[in-house]
């Protein structure tokens, strides 16, 4: 008679990493469909196709996919191809800003600041737009960057001209020193350097 007690661990053991493996898998695949029910959405609302939009827009920025959500807060600010309806558009830019999106803390405080959809509140409009600066980083930007690469080679331009300089000048005391040693006429150059050594 067969122990089958024995069997039941590894059996167990395999079915699990069966099940894990699949639950890995899953992963890519529901990222995937995000990624392209984002996609087809982006499409519909650059053909015009805002219904569509809308419709796959909500559901993706109902599970928290920030891009969804801005996009939904802008056309409902500005009634891109739905009715503009600023209250729907501050819950949609509050869920994507609440989530670090640096737009749409921006557009929370402006839309504070400028009363749209809410009454004009000045310490909420200063509260979004501190947590966009906190955000915000000019380093990120690349007019900085290129700002930051042209003061480096300026920087290194003016090293190189008060090296070239330096040079010329140690070179020219050079040539001085040795026509006085050799007996030859000194230029006027020459007697300048060597008046300037003593």
């Amino acid at each position: 008679m067969k122990n089958h007690s024995a069997f039941l661990p590894s059996r167990l053991a395999a079915f699990l990493s069966m099940i894990c493996l699949g639950l890995l898998a899953a992963i890519p695949l529901a990222q995937a469909d995000v990624a392209q029910d984002y996609e087809r959405a982006a499409t519909a609302h650059r053909h015009g196709d805002y219904q569509n939009a809308v419709k796959l827009w909500q559901p993706l920025a109902e599970k928290g996919v920030v891009n969804a959500q801005f996009n939904l807060g802008q056309m409902f600010r500005y009634g891109d191809g739905v009715a503009q309806n600023y209250a729907e558009a501050l819950k949609w830019y509050r869920k994507a800003a609440e989530q670090g999106d640096k737009e749409s803390q921006l557009i929370l405080g402006l839309m504070y600041l400028n009363a749209e959809g809410v009454e004009r509140n000045e310490v909420e409009a200063q509260r979004w737009f501190t947590m966009n600066r906190k955000q915000h980083s000019h380093r990120d930007h690349a007019q900085y960057r290129a700002w930051v690469q042209q003061a480096v080679a300026m920087a290194g331009e003016a090293e190189r001209r008060a090296a070239y300089e330096a040079s010329r000048r140690n070179g020219d005391k050079v040539l001085a020193d040795l026509r006085a040693r050799a007996g030859l006429p000194q230029m006027d150059a020459d007697k300048n350097l060597l008046a300037m050594e003593r």
